[in-house]
């Protein structure tokens, strides 16, 4: 068909969320129309090689994967990997050859626009953003600036404060200072923040890295955990008995808000287990809340999302109790799997999953409303 739009979709990436990307891609690539678009898939694989397409992507069979096509882990796989202690190191070696001004090149003469589904490092903050502005590509999503600091939790947290958004009490760590005086440091964190701590890396996402040190004597050893992913890490005060929500964002200069959504984990923290296994936790795209906290938390999420200067779209997560309703994190690439909160939001606010990802890709070229 000609006149088709050709659109390159972005999957795998450097980071520990690589196989979410790729469940991400497989339902995007499942859901584009093609009548309007040509997809074509740019697969990044965890050492950081660029896969460039030779053609156009076909159709997935209903029996058949994208993970399979690629010989890489589902994510169900890489859970049960995590679950048994096996780790693999977050990022790929600094010094990995990327062939960037090659990539870019044939990119460039490849697609007319780019659907990014890699999360995490080297997708969702900034690095793939800025190389798709060198190559002159319009792209999906928040741009390079905003989506630096959605991924730094720290940063994030940091502006929202300047803001004057709620946010629980937190701190940062680095790596060079906790290796001088880890007893210091997490003395000093109980003491400022309290008791019960929850520690994540501060730059990935999917709840990888994530622990709840329930006494003070745990906290070190959760630290620890949350270094194996990367050289600074969050640490945040424990909200007892809080309702984690969700809203979806989706626009560039008149946004529109989904939701308010809830995640019930049935693991103690929602994990990247209870995130991306069916069954392991309740993903209710409308939640069952007051109106009047429904209308804060849409207001809190499109204040977050002016505040970053997002655009495109952006997942944007709460924690609330008895004391109140806190931004928790910012998401500028959401989840599209089978278990994602987005698709789910935006369908019931009747937009389907095709016509989501035709709007998105409008957006990244400047054209439709929003």
């Amino acid at each position: 068909m000609s006149g088709r739009r050709r659109v390159g979709i972005f999957a795998g990436g450097r980071s520990a969320e690589h196989e979410v990307s790729i469940a991400s891609a497989e339902a995007i690539l499942r859901a584009i129309d093609r009548n309007r678009y040509e997809p074509f898939l740019v697969y990044i694989d965890p050492a950081g090689g660029w896969h460039l397409p030779a053609g156009p992507a076909p159709q997935l069979a209903a029996d058949d994967s994208l993970a399979r096509q690629l010989g890489v882990e589902t994510i169900a796989e890489h859970s049960t990997r995590l679950d048994r202690g096996e780790t693999l190191p977050a990022l790929a070696s600094p010094d990995a050859d990327l062939q960037a001004p090659a990539a870019a090149r044939s990119v460039a003469t490849t697609i007319d626009v780019a659907f990014l589904a890699i999360h995490g490092p080297y997708g969702e903050d900034g690095t793939l953003q800025g190389f798709l502005e060198l190559a002159g590509i319009p792209y999906t999503g928040a741009g390079v600036l905003a989506s630096a600091v959605a991924m730094d939790k720290v940063v994030f947290k940091d502006l929202m404060r300047g803001h004057g958004l709620p946010v629980v009490d937190y701190a940062a760590v680095l790596l060079p200072a906790w290796r001088r005086d880890p007893a210091g440091i997490a003395g000093d964190l109980v003491a400022r923040i309290g008791p019960q701590l929850v520690v994540k890396p501060a730059r990935l996402g999917s709840s990888v890295g994530m622990s709840l040190a329930h006494e003070p004597s745990e906290l070190p050893g959760a630290i620890d955990e949350a270094f194996d992913w990367d050289d600074k890490v969050i640490v945040e005060a424990y909200l007892p008995d809080a309702r984690e929500f969700e809203c979806g964002v989706l626009g560039n200069d008149q946004p529109i808000v989904f939701g308010p959504g809830e995640v019930v984990s049935h693991h103690e923290l929602y994990d990247y287990e209870a995130k991306y296994v069916p069954g392991l936790a309740d993903v209710l795209p409308r939640a069952e809340v007051e109106p009047e906290r429904a209308e804060r938390l849409r207001e809190l999420a499109l204040a977050a999302y002016r505040a970053v200067d997002a655009r495109g779209m952006a997942r944007v997560d709460f924690l609330a109790n008895d004391t109140g309703t806190f931004i928790s994190e910012m998401n500028t690439i959401p989840g599209f799997t089978a278990t994602s909160m987005f698709p789910k939001q935006a369908e019931l606010a009747g937009i389907s999953f095709t016509e989501l990802v035709s709007r998105l890709l409008d957006l990244a070229a400047g054209e439709g409303s929003g």
